[in-house]
């Protein structure tokens, strides 16, 4: 079994679902884990509360990636949490609509591609400089 002990991970939209089941699996192998979530409160704290439990770390942290300024904020409190080093980086934070192709309004779509597209661009970019190991290509200067 791999360990993370010592490393640091953000997991968008671990609130529920798979990120939530990313978040618990991080946190198990010993990493400190950085929960986010856009809406769903309770069942970001829940979690965090059962990382804890099992004597894990992890922290709740909010930022709706669908408004413009929703990834500078999430950056700006990882930074804030983590200082200048980030290990882990899952992009899981994500919306759809349960409505057919045809029932899509313009404003719909831009939610969905703010969401989905532009947010975790912007969350990468704004994250570069203190991902840890970067690969190959990637450098923050570019």
């Amino acid at each position: 079994m791999f360990t993370l002990q010592g490393k640091t991970a953000l997991v968008t939209g671990a609130s529920r679902g798979i990120g939530r089941a990313t978040a618990a699996a991080l946190a198990r192998a010993g990493a400190h884990v950085l929960v986010h979530y856009g809406r769903s409160a309770q069942e970001a704290e829940s979690l965090v509360s059962e990382i804890q439990a099992k004597a894990g770390r992890a922290e709740a942290i909010s930022a709706d990636l669908g408004t413009p300024n929703g990834a500078a904020l999430l950056a700006k409190q990882v930074r804030a949490i983590v200082g200048d080093r980030l290990d882990v980086l899952v992009l899981n934070a994500g919306i759809s609509k349960a409505a057919r192709l045809a029932d899509y309004a313009v404003a719909d779509f831009d939610n969905l591609f703010a969401t989905n597209v532009r947010s975790p661009f912007f969350l990468v970019q704004q994250l570069l400089p203190i991902l840890a190991n970067q690969p190959r290509g990637m450098k923050c200067s570019e």
